[in-house]
């Protein structure tokens, strides 16, 4: 039985109930469509949401008269070779003997990162060697101490660690073949610094440490730097990333840390600052290579060769003095 009464319907009560008269009927239906219609013609209409949001208006703005750095006519460097590349617009801003090859000291230390980051995960734990720990400049490294490859390629870059460099070529180049597994490395990044056109940069091994007095362990031009620097910057940024920072820790697997300090004494002073790589040995002098953007999504390169220890950080910042006024000109 259905709970809702009996399942026969009176058909006769029902059109009685729903029979209205004709008049009531239409005033009814005259009601109901003020209601509909009325609520509709008298609506205050809303504003219309802007089409461009402020930012949009300030990017389009930008694309439309575009602030381009201007070349560097005079500037004044202790430096014996500079570079100064706008990636965005693909132009020289500043060159000095762009082409004179000279010894890379530590800028070395970008190639290593570079190919180690190219060839194995960023997560892999690697085993500090004995070999490594008997670089000069040892930064605290134990024999048989593991890391990740990540956390030696931020160790190598910000304080220019050799030994973590040098563990990240003697174990990445154990890939590479049956051979010494450093030695190998370095004609990995021989090999792809050939295949990337820079054809000035010539390694003989992972850390840029001098071979002898006379022999530096790598060399290559400003241009040449300034455009690994832009390959870096362009395809692999955080590679580079870590060298924003003045001081990090570095941890191992265990959980320990070794405290790293960064060799680009400028660091504070460079303004939206995307990474650095000093270089510094006898032979050398003082190297430095570094990309900020200088506003508007506008990357700049600038290297300098042969410099002085502390004059390489002065040159730099000239530079980009001079980069930042030709903006502030327009």
């Amino acid at each position: 039985m259905n709970d809702f009464g009996p399942n026969m319907i009176d058909i006769e009560e029902t059109e009685t109930k729903n029979r209205f008269p004709i008049l009531l009927q239409l005033g009814i239906l005259s009601i109901l469509m003020i209601g509909l219609y009325g609520t509709w013609i008298f609506q205050i209409p809303e504003p219309e949401a802007p089409t461009t949001s402020p930012s949009e208006e300030l990017i389009l703005d930008n694309e439309q008269y575009p602030i381009t750095p201007q070349k560097i006519e005079q500037v004044s460097l202790v430096a014996k070779s500079a570079y100064v590349w706008d990636i965005k617009g693909q132009r020289v801003l500043y060159a000095k003997n762009p082409d004179e090859v000279l010894p890379l000291a530590s800028i070395t230390k970008l190639m290593t990162t570079l190919l180690a980051y190219e060839l194995v995960a960023e997560d892999k734990q690697l085993s500090v060697p004995i070999s490594a720990i008997k670089q000069e400049g040892s930064s605290g490294l134990s024999e048989g101490e593991r890391l990740t490859a990540e956390e030696l390629t931020s160790l190598a870059l910000i304080s220019s660690s050799n030994d973590a460099a040098y563990t990240l070529a003697a174990s990445v180049g154990s890939l590479l073949g049956s051979q010494d597994s450093a030695s190998q490395f370095v004609q990995g990044m021989n090999i792809r610094a050939k295949e990337l056109g820079l054809h000035s940069l010539n390694f003989k091994n992972p850390t840029g440490l001098d071979l002898s007095l006379s022999e530096p362990g790598a060399t290559g031009s400003a241009r040449d730097v300034s455009f690994l620097m832009e390959y870096i910057v362009t395809n692999y940024p955080e590679i580079i990333a870590p060298t924003q920072q003045a001081n990090a820790r570095i941890y191992n697997t265990a959980g320990a840390y070794h405290e790293a300090s960064n060799t680009n004494d400028a660091i504070s002073k460079i303004p939206n600052m995307i990474g650095s790589k000093t270089g510094y040995t006898d032979l050398a002098g003082g190297n430095l290579t570094i990309a900020f953007d200088a506003g508007l999504n506008r990357p700049i390169v600038i290297t300098v060769l042969g410099s002085t220890h502390d004059d390489r950080f002065t040159d730099v910042l000239t530079l980009i003095d001079a980069v930042q006024k030709s903006l502030t000109s327009q």
